[in-house]
């Protein structure tokens, strides 16, 4: 086992309690420079949890729709064993593959491991999400997502909430960003999405909600956002930019494909962000998305009761 190997396994296993967000990875990549915009050196790890195949779709969906097209569809590398049994190879991986993006897909349990190894390597963590589809029909909204980020530049909510919202799942979404600042030229003025009506806080204007079916105050009691004191609403309604919700920072018109269930639509959305899509973004510190279907719960594809995680990262 050469040094550089070593250093990396110790310092695994020195770090102590696995932890799920792992937030100095992802204070490291709030300096990292430009968006990703190539499928060049972008590749997709699959875990051995359900859904990874309907997820692994919606990411070679983005890829073609958004990536560079001569480059073909992303590698895809698995890992079937558990990382607390069988991590030595996925270290090795990492270490070999400097320059590159990872799009990964994995359970709860090798996510908090997956984050260590990240936490103890070079590697910069973009983005971390989680995913659940609650079992049943009993649950107000079934479906939750929620990010950290370095930026709202690696944000992934509004895209999926526009396909989530076109299919109609019940869903909640929610972003927190280390640094508000989404990039260039990126308007102060909430997101024009039809489906739903934009609020901020009228004391952290930088914190957004957008609801869908379901009234304010309880659209934050479902998210456990404190709405109103006293009897008076802490939010305010937001102007909705001017710009299309189907064009991105760049004017470039957003395609949003018919996906084959809600895993693959994250998996799209993720993937575009990723690639360097700039799609449905602005410049904030936290945002929710809040949808609630009068059509009932859609086919679940056979996956009601799902949940998995999923990461960008830089190596």
């Amino acid at each position: 086992m050469d040094e550089t190997r070593r250093d990396f396994i110790k310092g695994m296993f020195a770090s102590g309690t696995f932890l799920a967000l792992g937030v100095p990875g992802i204070a490291r990549a709030a300096s990292v420079g430009p968006l990703f915009d190539s499928t060049r050196n972008c590749r997709l790890l699959l875990g051995n949890t359900t859904g990874a195949e309907s997820f692994a779709k919606g990411v070679q969906s983005a890829c073609f729709n958004h990536g560079s097209r001569h480059h073909g569809a992303l590698p895809v590398f698995r890992f079937e064993s558990e990382l607390s049994t069988g991590f030595l190879h996925l270290v090795d991986l990492l270490m070999q593959s400097r320059n590159t993006r990872w799009i990964a897909v994995m359970d709860h349990a090798d996510a908090a491991i997956f984050t260590e190894l990240i936490r103890n390597s070079a590697a910069h963590l973009l983005a971390s999400g989680s995913h659940t589809f609650a079992a049943g029909d009993h649950a107000a909204l079934p479906l939750r997502h929620v990010w950290a980020a370095a930026s709202p530049a690696y944000s992934t909510g509004g895209l999926l909430a526009s396909m989530l919202a076109r299919e109609q799942y019940s869903f909640s979404i929610v972003e927190r960003f280390l640094t508000q600042s989404a990039g260039e030229s990126i308007e102060n003025a909430a997101l024009s999405l039809p489906e739903f009506l934009p609020y901020h806080r009228a004391d952290q204007p930088v914190t957004r909600l957008y609801c869908a079916g379901v009234p304010l105050p309880e659209a934050g009691r479902l998210l456990g956002w404190e709405t109103s004191k006293n009897q008076e609403s802490l939010f305010s309604r937001t102007i909705a930019s001017t710009a299309s919700r189907n064009e991105t920072a760049g004017s470039t018109t957003v395609e949003y494909p018919q996906s084959g269930d809600w895993v693959e639509a994250t998996g799209y959305a993720v993937a575009a962000a990723a690639l360097g899509m700039k799609i449905n973004r602005e410049s904030c510190s936290e945002r929710a998305f809040v949808y609630r279907s009068g059509q009932g719960h859609p086919d679940h594809k056979g996956l009601s009761g799902v949940n998995f995680a999923s990461f960008v990262i830089d190596v």
